[in-house]
């Protein structure tokens, strides 16, 4: 098995929306219209390969990005000057058990240290729940420092930071 984190392009915009798809509703709704939003504003879009078929994707972001509408990303954006904030990971099953996410947010984890970022931050679903991605976020180092609801009474998220410096 070889796999390949390298940076999302726009010929990667079908199979990366299919991806979201299938990973629905532990990561947000994407359309093209957002993905390509996203290759705009992130500065760290990555696709993972297997074998040369993609099968998952990691979009990374900064504070700073006043045109995103995530009130998640607000959120971050509203306690920390400076971070960098995993928006979604998102992967096939195909791709899972096969250490890609923990390759994704090393990879994520280095380039956010060079850029000097103080904290990696996220939010992971707590209703619906998705205990596989909050046993994966403690294990890494993350620790939960709020929830909030910020689509309604029927969803709810845990808000995860990791400090790095």
């Amino acid at each position: 098995m070889s796999v390949l984190i390298r940076d999302a392009v726009a010929s990667d915009r079908d199979v990366c929306l299919a991806i979201n798809e299938a990973c629905m509703p532990e990561v947000g709704d994407m359309d093209s219209e957002k993905f390509d939003y996203f290759l705009g504003v992130s500065p760290f879009f990555k696709a993972a390969e297997v074998d040369g078929t993609v099968v998952g994707m990691l979009v990374g972001l900064v504070e700073g990005i006043a045109s995103y509408p995530s009130k998640n990303y607000a959120w971050f954006r509203n306690r920390h000057a400076a971070f960098a904030y995993i928006d979604r990971i998102a992967l096939l099953e195909s791709g899972r058990g096969r250490g890609i996410g923990v390759q994704f947010y090393e990879e994520f984890e280095a380039w956010a240290r060079q850029q000097g970022k103080p904290v990696m931050s996220c939010e992971v679903n707590t209703v619906p729940d998705n205990p596989r991605s909050h046993r994966f976020h403690t294990i890494y180092g993350f620790v939960e420092v709020g929830r909030q609801q910020p689509y309604g009474g029927d969803e709810e998220v845990a808000m995860y930071d990791k400090v790095l410096i």
